[in-house]
């Protein structure tokens, strides 16, 4: 239903700050709930889905999808990962690699710099949205694990 609501609706939005990707966030919590291979799994079918569906580089969703599955492996030893703001930070840095790459392959180093307006927004635009994400998808894990 997320991935519906992102290749139908956010991808068509006028402004390109408000198009940022929304599965990033179910990538956190899949990370956090199931075993490594079992997300990387996860992480890179999704991933060339959305290439297939909405992507214009092919590499970029998926090289983030499975990027913030490793930051989460590596920090959760060190980290709350049960946190909102642990996660929600975990989703902006996905999206603003994600953001940043697009912007520096379509545009190269020399118009990088109005990408970088661009890319901010998508990540202030993906931390508000993250929650309202990652809590129904939260919520159907724990009902699936009673």
């Amino acid at each position: 239903m997320i991935f519906v609501v992102e290749s139908v609706f956010i991808t068509s939005l006028p402004w390109t700050g408000t198009r940022a990707d929304l599965m990033v966030a179910v990538c956190v919590e899949i990370a956090g709930r199931f075993p490594l291979w079992g997300a990387v799994g996860w992480s890179f079918l999704w991933g060339y889905v959305s290439e297939v569906f909405q992507g214009r580089l092919w590499g970029v969703h998926t090289a983030s999808y499975l990027l913030v599955l490793f930051l989460h492996r590596l920090w959760s030893t060190q980290m709350d990962t049960g946190s909102m703001v642990y996660r929600v930070l975990l989703v902006s840095v996905g999206v603003l690699v994600q953001s940043l790459f697009s912007a520096l392959i379509v545009g190269g180093v020399s118009k990088a710099a109005s990408g970088l307006t661009a890319a901010a927004a998508q990540t202030v635009f993906s931390m508000m949205a993250a929650p309202l994400i990652m809590l129904p998808v939260q919520w159907i894990m724990t009902e699936r694990d009673r």
